[in-house]
């Protein structure tokens, strides 16, 4: 078990197809024939592959009193109790997240919904009792199923959040990718693109009791590296699963590299099948300097996806596809 609780598959949270979208389990599965040899499509810059930027400095937003839920929690890590959250705060879908880390999610969510993007709550904190019932759902992850034993995920201590990541064609994450580092979360899961954690510096609070003796502030790939193959080296010991691809949303999607090397991808790859943080650098150099308010990737035009954002007309960070054989 890595010292963190990261990177361990877990399936709720995951994104719902968009309407009127077939669901995942129609997505076909990348023939071994048509399987591209990962390090084609996922080296990335490689000049780029550091720790990414530090932990933001954006200022928690304050929260109403009548918007605070007294609900006294036990928070797990590592199968042990480290602690009691007694407020939380609701978001969508009546997810509720530890007050503590909700205030710089709120944040967050205003950012971007300033900029234009909706970004969606799916799964906040959850109770041993709620955890122990995904792991009978869904398998444990450990014994080839899809959820982390009950006490060991991170949304049991208050840290980890899951978005919507793929409506309005990926705009979510690529906005995140861009500005989630700004409030202290980043991705901690390689193959999951809609789990992030905080492991922000507390900016505007103190650090609460909970988080003593195992939470320090983090780097933006300190965990998710910018460089990496799911399956191959850092990127994990598995590919990662055809649900999770972009085509499983978006099934016309039958050039992105997610469905060409069968689950052997970077995953920081965007809707449009860029490398976002290389498309990052090239179109909005400092943005990963750019440590206030949230800035959108969608100055021009407002689309997200390669080709319709960009100065360069879709050749920044396009990852050349061989023709399938």
């Amino acid at each position: 078990m890595a010292e963190d609780q990261t990177d361990i598959e877990e399936i709720e949270g995951a994104p719902s197809p968009p309407s009127g979208v077939e669901s995942s389990n129609q997505v076909p599965t990348a023939a071994s024939t048509s399987v591209t040899p990962p390090l084609v499509v996922t080296c990335a810059d490689i000049s780029k592959s550091d720790a990414g930027p530090p932990m933001g400095t954006a200022q928690p937003a304050t929260i109403s009193e009548d918007d605070i839920d007294d609900d006294r929690q036990d928070l797990y890590r590592s199968g042990e109790k480290i602690g009691t959250a007694r407020e939380f705060v609701e978001f969508d879908n009546g997810q509720k997240v530890v007050k503590e880390v909700a205030v710089y999610l709120r944040a967050m969510i205003d950012a971007a919904a300033a900029n234009g993007v909706t970004i969606w709550t799916s799964s906040g904190f959850r109770t041993m009792e709620q955890q122990e019932a995904l792991v009978e759902e869904k398998g444990l992850a450990s014994a080839g199923g899809l959820a982390a034993a009950a006490g060991y995920s991170n949304h049991q201590n208050g840290i980890a959040v899951d978005f919507d990541v793929v409506r309005d064609n990926g705009k979510p994450f690529e906005w995140l990718t861009m500005n989630a580092w700004k409030y202290g979360f980043i991705r901690a899961v390689t193959k999951e693109r809609w789990h992030w954690e905080y492991w922000g510096n507390w900016t505007g609070q103190e650090k609460p009791d909970w988080a003593n003796g195992w939470h320090s502030p983090k780097t933006m790939f300190s965990i998710v590296k910018r460089v990496h193959a799911c399956g191959e080296g850092n990127g994990g010991e598995y590919p990662m699963k055809a649900g999770n691809w972009w085509n499983a949303y978006f099934p016309s999607l039958t050039t992105h590299s997610d469905y060409l090397t069968g689950g052997k991808t970077n995953s920081w790859i965007g809707y449009g099948n860029a490398h976002l943080p290389d498309k990052f650098d090239a179109l909005y150099p400092g943005w990963d300097t750019h440590a206030g308010a949230g800035i959108s990737p969608f100055l021009d035009n407002g689309v997200a996806g390669v080709g319709t954002n960009t100065r360069a007309n879709a050749s920044v960070g396009v990852l050349a596809m061989p023709p399938q054989s």
